[in-house]
C-alpha cells in the first residue's frame, strides 16, 4: 500500500495508527491525575517525590499540546466523506448514536465507578464521605464527545445552507509555513486570553462539565482543527505534508519545549511547589499552538512513512482506541491501586507499571466488547 493509499474499506491505516498512540498517550497523563484523587497514600508518595511530579507535569503539558489536537483534525478529516456518503439526515442519527449513547453511559455509569469504589477502599480521598457528596454524573474525560457534537452540527448545518457535494481538489497547495505560524500566534494569543480567565475555569471543574474545566481554554484550538480537517479533506492535505517542513518544525518545537523546562525545571525541584511556573505559565500559554503544530506535522508524516496493514495489530488498536478511552479512568485506577496494594511504593514503578497495565487492559477489553455487534456500532 503506497502512502496515505485508501484502502478498499475506505479507512486510511495510519489515522487509525495515530488514535492507538494518541489514547495511550491520554491513559498515560491521567496516571497521576488518578493517582492523587484516589488515594491519599498515592498521593502523599506522588507529593514526596517531587522529580516524579515535576516530569509527570512536564510530559502531560507536552502531549497536551499535540494529543487531543490531533484527534481534532482526523475527526474533522473524516466528517465530509461520510457526510456526503450518508446524508446529512443519516449522518446526524449515526453521530447522535456513536457519541450521545457513550456520553450517557459514561456520565451515568462509567464516570462514576471510581468515587463509589472509593467508598470501599481505606485510605481514599472519598473515604468516610457521604454519597450525595462525591462527583457523581460528572462529564469527566468524556468531554470531548460533548464537544465532537457541537463541532458536527456546526458542519452538518453549513452543510445543508451550502448544499454542496463533496469533491476531491488535489491541486490546491497545503498551507506554507506562513500560515501556520499565523494561526499559531493567534491561537495562541487566545488561549492566554482565556486562561486568564482562571476563576471561571475553576468553577467548572468542580461542576458537573469538570472536563471542560481542564480543556475549555483550549477550546478555539480545537475548533480550529477541527475545521481545518473538513477542508483538508477536500484536498487531501494530510497525505500531502512536506515532510521536510514538518521535522524543521518538531525541532523548534522541541527546543521551545526544552527552553521552557529549563526555565522551570530547577526552580521547581527545589521548591516543590507549583507557584514556580507562574512566570512562565503565561509564555506556555501562548507557544502552546506553535509547539504543537510541530509535533502535529511530525506525526502524520511518519505515520505515513510507517503505515500498516489493517491486519497489523496497531491499526487494529486504532479501531479500538474510543473504547479504550471510555473506559479506561476505572482501570487506571483499579491497576494502580492494585499495584500499590501488591507492596509497590517505588512511585516510578507504581506508575510505569499501573500505566501500562491500564493501557493494555483498556484496549484489550475494548476489543472484546466490539466482538457483539451492537456495541460496535457504538464504539
Amino acid at each position: 500500500m503506497q502512502r496515505g493509499e485508501i484502502s478498499n474499506t475506505g479507512r486510511l491505516y495510519f489515522l487509525d495508527q495515530i488514535k492507538a498512540v494518541m489514547i495511550a498517550m491520554v491513559i498515560a497523563t491521567h496516571t497521576i491525575l488518578v493517582g492523587t484523587l484516589f488515594t491519599t497514600d498515592i498521593k502523599n508518595t506522588i507529593e514526596l517525590a517531587p522529580t516524579y511530579e515535576a516530569v509527570s507535569f512536564w510530559f502531560g503539558w507536552i502531549c497536551n499540546t499535540f494529543y487531543m489536537n490531533i484527534l481534532f483534525l482526523i475527526s474533522g478529516y473524516l466528517v465530509p466523506n461520510s457526510v456526503h456518503k450518508r446524508g446529512i439526515k443519516h449522518y446526524v442519527k449515526h453521530r447522535l448514536l456513536r457519541l450521545g449513547i457513550p456520553l450517557i453511559i459514561a456520565i451515568l455509569l462509567l464516570n462514576n465507578i471510581t468515587p463509589l469504589a472509593g467508598l470501599l477502599i481505606p485510605g481514599s480521598t472519598v473515604f468516610g464521605q457521604g454519597i450525595n457528596k462525591l462527583p457523581l454524573n460528572r462529564i469527566g474525560p468524556q468531554w470531548f464527545l460533548l464537544v465532537l457534537i457541537l463541532f458536527n452540527a456546526i458542519y452538518c448545518c453549513w452543510a445543508f445552507a451550502r448544499k454542496s457535494t463533496f469533491l476531491v481538489d488535489n491541486t490546491k497547495p497545503v498551507p506554507g509555513w506562513r500560515s501556520w505560524l499565523i494561526s499559531a500566534a493567534t491561537l495562541g494569543a487566545l488561549e492566554l486570553a482565556m486562561g486568564h480567565f482562571s476563576g471561571f475555569w475553576t468553577d467548572l471543574k468542580d461542576s458537573n462539565f469538570d472536563g471542560l474545566g481542564y480543556q475549555g481554554m483550549h477550546l478555539w484550538t480545537y475548533g480550529f482543527l477541527f475545521f481545518v480537517g473538513c477542508k483538508a479533506a477536500s484536498h487531501h492535505w494530510l497525505e500531502r505534508i512536506n515532510k521536510r517542513l514538518a521535522l524543521r518544525w518538531l525541532y523548534l518545537s522541541l527546543v521551545a519545549t526544552l527552553a521552557l523546562m529549563t526555565a522551570n525545571y530547577a526552580p521547581f525541584i527545589l521548591s516543590h511547589s507549583k507557584e514556580s511556573l507562574e512566570l512562565i505559565t503565561p509564555l506556555m500559554a501562548f507557544s502552546t499552538p506553535f509547539i504543537g503544530w510541530g509535533f502535529i506535522a511530525a506525526i502524520l508524516s511518519l505515520s505515513q512513512a510507517n503505515e500498516q496493514l489493517d491486519s497489523h495489530w496497531l491499526a487494529k488498536a486504532g479501531k479500538d482506541s474510543f473504547g479504550a478511552y471510555l473506559i479506561h479512568i476505572p482501570v487506571l485506577a483499579g491497576a494502580m491501586l492494585s499495584c500499590y496494594s501488591l507492596g509497590i511504593k517505588n512511585i516510578w514503578i507504581l506508575g510505569f507499571g499501573a500505566t501500562a497495565i491500564a493501557i493494555f487492559l483498556s484496549f484489550l477489553a475494548s476489543h472484546q466488547l466490539r466482538r457483539i455487534p451492537m456495541i460496535r456500532n457504538i464504539i
